[in-house]
């Protein structure tokens, strides 16, 4: 199955990684350092985010391990 259209690539907050995967800040912060859920760019010292294609890429691999 291909997508019709794709989002531009951007970088994420926490709150909107939050709202897209439906996960609280310390699920996330905690999947991060076990290794299960990608690391976000530290742009400066108080500015982190994500990269959207490797959220999305986490997204479809959780659901194919639904799916199997």
């Amino acid at each position: 199955m291909t997508k019709e259209t794709t989002a531009p690539r951007a970088l994420l907050r926490i709150e909107q990684v939050m709202e897209r995967i439906q996960r609280g800040r310390s699920w996330i912060w905690a999947a991060v350092q076990r290794g299960e859920f990608p690391a976000p760019h530290r742009l400066s010292p108080r500015c982190t985010r994500w990269d959207s294609s490797a959220v999305e890429r986490w997204i479809e691999q959780q659901l194919e391990k639904e799916s199997t």
